[in-house]
C-alpha cells in the first residue's frame, strides 16, 4: 500500500451548497498528486452536509478520501483540530471547504516546503486580491498580535495551511479550539521555526454564509476581533509566566 505524503484537512460547517462542487475540484486534486490523502471533517454541520458527503463518496469509491464526524460543533479550530489528528500524512495541511481558497493551493505550499528539508517549516497563503477594508482589518490585526506577542505576524487566516507532522505534534496540545487555531500555530512556527508566504487567489463566497471571514456580518466580525484579542493577551501572559 502507497504511503501516504500529505493529509489535506477540509472543516465543513453547513456548507452543503458548496460540497458538490468542492468534490469536483478535489477530483482535479486527487488526479495530479499521488500520495494525497484528503481528510473532510463534517464540524457538527446542522443542514444536509452528512447527506451529501455520502452521496459524493459514493460517487467515487476513492481511498483518497475519509471523513470525520464531529457530533457537535465545538468550534473551528476543534474541527480543524480532530482532522489533523486522524490524518495519516507526514505532512499537514488544511485550508477552508467555503471555495473562497482553492484546494489546488496546497500543491504549490507542498513543493515550497520540500525544497526547505526542515521539519519546523510552516508554510501558509498570502492573500494577494482582498478589498481595501479586508486588507486592512488583516494588517491591523497582524500589527497588534506582532507588537503583543513579540513576533513578526501578517494575513493570519489566510490558506492553505501546510506543516510536518513533527510539528504538529510538539504543539496540538496547547492549541485552541476556536478561530485563535491560526494564530498559535503561526506563532509557533515563528517562535521555534520559519513561515513562509505564497501569493494565493481569494475567491468571492458564491454559496453558503460566511462564519467570520470575507463576507461576514459585522457582528461574526466583531465577536471574531474580540476572541482574538483575548486570545492574543491570554498567550502573551501564559508566556510570560512560562
Amino acid at each position: 500500500m502507497t504511503e501516504t505524503l500529505l493529509s489535506l484537512v477540509l472543516p465543513c460547517y453547513n456548507e452543503q451548497d458548496n460540497l458538490p462542487a468542492l468534490f469536483e475540484r478535489l477530483d482535479k486534486l486527487t488526479q495530479a498528486k499521488q500520495q494525497l490523502e484528503i481528510v473532510l471533517v463534517n464540524n457538527g454541520s446542522t443542514d444536509n452536509s452528512a447527506l451529501i458527503f455520502e452521496q459524493e463518496l459514493n460517487k467515487r469509491n476513492s481511498k483518497n478520501f475519509k471523513v470525520v464526524n464531529v457530533p457537535v460543533n465545538k468550534g473551528y479550530g476543534f474541527g480543524i483540530l480532530e482532522g489533523l489528528r486522524n490524518a495519516k500524512g507526514e505532512i499537514l495541511s488544511y485550508t477552508h471547504a467555503d471555495r473562497q481558497t482553492d484546494p489546488m493551493d496546497v500543491l504549490k505550499a507542498l513543493e515550497i516546503f520540500q525544497k526547505q528539508n526542515n521539519p519546523a517549516v510552516l508554510v501558509k497563503g498570502f492573500r494577494k486580491n482582498r478589498k481595501a477594508s479586508e486588507a486592512f482589518f488583516s494588517y491591523g490585526m497582524g500589527l497588534l498580535s506582532s507588537l503583543a506577542l513579540g513576533e513578526r505576524l501578517s494575513e493570519i487566516n489566510a490558506q492553505p495551511k501546510l506543516f510536518s507532522k513533527v510539528f504538529f505534534d510538539r504543539f496540538e496540545v496547547n492549541a485552541p479550539h476556536d478561530f485563535s487555531l491560526d494564530l498559535y500555530l503561526l506563532y509557533c512556527a515563528k517562535k521555534h521555526g520559519q513561515i513562509i508566504d505564497f501569493p494565493v487567489y481569494f475567491a468571492k463566497r458564491v454559496a453558503g454564509e460566511a462564519k467570520g471571514g470575507s463576507g461576514s456580518s459585522f457582528k461574526v466580525r466583531k465577536k471574531l476581533i474580540k476572541r482574538t484579542l483575548t486570545y492574543i493577551f491570554e498567550l502573551k501572559k501564559k508566556l510570560k509566566n512560562d
